[in-house]
């Protein structure tokens, strides 16, 4: 049943723009120099955890009301007709900028850190969305020496923070979301979602072995 889960939250999610999008976030906060550690008890160590996870929201946002984001992402594309991967690359690239031009002008940190409070109230999860980032490093693989376990802070310890310390959390995710907007490269991106999509179809090819195997000893 846990493989038949993050089976489906991986193919709905990860497989459409916004979905690249969250992975272009994570894979450049794991190319920092210098990355945050949720277990950290300093308040100034926090300010980036904090960031890349209210940005995470923040493009959740975005992607529930722009069409772009929830169309079908073609990068990890296994057969394509001859002649049309040079358009499609161009394409794609041209899809990508749009999607980072709408989080820098649109991503709100007033919006987000209001569904993270929701979210408490509700005794919901607001990173239950992405938490398929995590099958990036389901196995302990890492991609040119960068860990990828994602770091996802307890709402309930992010959001006394974020209102504690307001002023200087939300100038940490300005600064957070002008470096990604302007840093982020198409090109770093699509071997990390390839890998992705790969662990979704060797999950996809388990999970339906599995059933035949259960229909033929039934």
């Amino acid at each position: 049943m846990e493989t038949e889960f993050r089976t489906r939250c991986l193919c709905k999610a990860g497989s459409g723009w916004e979905g690249f999008a969250h992975v272009a976030l994570c894979c450049w906060n794991q190319s920092l120099q210098q990355p945050q550690d949720a277990s950290s008890e300093s308040v100034l160590e926090f300010l980036g955890v904090i960031s890349v996870n209210l940005l995470h929201v923040a493009i959740g946002l975005i992607g529930d009301s722009d069409t772009t984001f929830r169309k079908a992402c073609l990068v990890g594309a296994t057969s394509l007709p001859s002649g049309t991967c040079y358009w499609l690359d161009l394409d794609q690239k041209t899809i990508f900028s749009h999607l980072i031009d709408k989080i820098n002008t649109e991503s709100r940190f007033s919006e987000a850190l209001r569904i993270i409070e929701v979210a408490i109230r509700k005794n919901e999860d607001p990173f239950q969305r992405i938490r398929w980032l995590r099958l990036l490093n389901a196995e302990g693989e890492t991609a040119e020496g960068h860990d990828w376990n994602f770091s996802f802070m307890e709402a309930a310890k992010l959001f006394p923070l974020c209102v504690k310390h307001k002023d200087k959390a939300e100038e940490a995710f300005m600064n957070v979301k002008s470096r990604f907007c302007d840093e982020v490269l198409f090109g770093d991106v699509v071997d990390r979602y390839k890998l992705l999509l790969d662990k979704y179809r060797k999950a996809r090819k388990q999970y339906m072995n599995g059933m035949i195997s259960l229909q033929c000893t039934s």
